[in-house]
């Protein structure tokens, strides 16, 4: 997968993401400056590119969770911490 379809398809998750983190229903404490990595619940090949993605990034300082996309609405989002 190209890094633009990544980047793109990263785009969308996590702006349903912000979405569901803005309704503050079952979100867990965060540290302020996290970032996350999104795993859709469809795309094989995007979650196989953003785990390379999350063993780059989870090896800095900064704290970083796993988004893991419901399978519908009115499921939540799974977040896990990585590296705090």
């Amino acid at each position: 997968m190209s890094k633009k379809i990544q980047t793109e398809k990263n785009i969308d998750l996590t702006h349903k993401l912000i979405e569901y983190l803005v309704k503050g229903k079952n979100v867990p404490s965060l540290p302020r400056d996290v970032s996350f990595v999104p795993f859709s619940n469809t795309d094989k090949k995007l979650n196989q590119a953003n785990g390379e993605l999350l063993k780059k990034i989870s090896s800095d300082e900064k704290p970083v969770a796993i988004a893991e996309e419901p399978k519908n609405e009115k499921d939540s989002w799974v977040i896990t911490p990585v590296n705090f």
